[in-house]
């Protein structure tokens, strides 16, 4: 609680400063998980009329590096009941400057980033050029270097400027495309491999799929799987539950309507013993939950048909009986 409340304050006083700062500099919150930093970035300033990927309409940007990644702070500081510090993250796209307070694995402060004038000049040889600064302070943030361009270009790949920014938020370098073809996806375009990194695709992911019985899924049918949260063990879940056979895309509805082992054995309780995948994602989608079925009964209407449980719902009839969407 303490710790919390020392976040709070820090920050608001870093917000009451940062007001009349500009468009360099910001506001900066940090959480240590195990050896990692985990950093957000908070921007006041509209910045340019093309904002980067890396900050939103908020003007926020968070991300992940090993705690030796910075320069001037250590463990010692963060663990301790209060500190002021002083650190620098230097990447090739510039050095970001941090100074703030931090107590308890946590802290807050201003940032002042200095773009790298040599990496504008190296990316305007490569053909990019005219970026803001909050494009630089992303590529900063991302580790991002332009020999990670000449890298794809040898393996055929011809970035855009707006894919410059993708590759250097999520990270696509050579090495994980190396890993993704060994793995059985060579020649992923450029999207799929972004999509692949948004669902924490990678070779470990794969072959514990592919162990599972789905052996020819297309890139997207892997990336739609994994963004959408189908593990290894919600498969094995399903299974546990009589689903055997699912496709890609039964796994995907399912997901998608939030059904887990947990609320098909609520189901069975209820009665609802043989459900079919089709029928789960169904009421998973239109929010035909255990809590719904039993507030029907509770207006006594028991043992109704899943068909007409689904139409209640997409009709809007049961506002009639006071139910709503929020009994989930």
């Amino acid at each position: 609680m303490k710790t919390l409340l020392f976040v709070i304050i820090a920050i608001a006083i870093c917000f009451s400063v940062y007001a009349a700062s500009e468009a360099r500099s910001g506001v900066w919150t940090a959480d240590l998980r195990d050896d990692r930093l985990q950093m957000t970035l908070f921007r006041g300033k509209e910045g340019s009329e093309r904002r980067g990927m890396g900050f939103g309409w908020n003007n926020i940007m968070g991300f992940d590096d090993a705690l030796a990644s910075y320069n001037g702070l250590s463990k010692a500081d963060l663990v301790s009941p209060a500190a002021n510090v002083q650190f620098e993250l230097r990447r090739p796209a510039g050095v970001i400057a941090f100074e703030g307070r931090v107590a308890n694995g946590t802290g807050a402060g201003h940032f002042h980033f200095t773009p790298s004038e040599a990496f504008v000049r190296e990316m305007e040889t490569l053909g990019y050029r005219d970026f803001k600064d909050d494009e630089l302070l992303v590529f900063a943030a991302h580790d991002f270097a332009p020999q990670t361009i000449r890298d794809l270009r040898a393996m055929g790949y011809q970035p855009t400027q707006r894919e410059v920014e993708e590759i250097a938020i999520f990270r696509i370098t050579p090495d994980f495309l190396r890993e993704i073809t060994r793995a059985g996806y060579p020649n992923l375009t450029l999207r799929e491999a972004v999509n692949f990194r948004v669902g924490r695709v990678d070779a470990a992911y794969i072959n514990e799929i592919r162990a599972l019985g789905y052996k020819d899924l297309t890139a997207r049918q892997l990336a739609d799987m994994a963004i959408l949260g189908v593990t290894p063990a919600y498969i094995r879940d399903m299974r546990s539950a009589g689903l055997s056979d699912l496709t890609a895309r039964q796994l995907t509805d399912l997901r998608v309507g939030n059904v887990t082992l947990s609320r098909i054995e609520e189901y069975r309780k209820l009665g609802y013993t043989n459900l079919t995948a089709h029928q789960l994602s169904e009421m998973g989608i239109f929010h035909v939950t255990p809590d719904y079925i039993r507030k029907l009964a509770e207006k006594g209407y028991t043992n109704v048909p899943v068909e007409k449980l689904l139409r209640l719902r997409q009709s809007g009839a049961d506002k009639i009986l006071g139910l709503t969407a929020d009994h989930r």
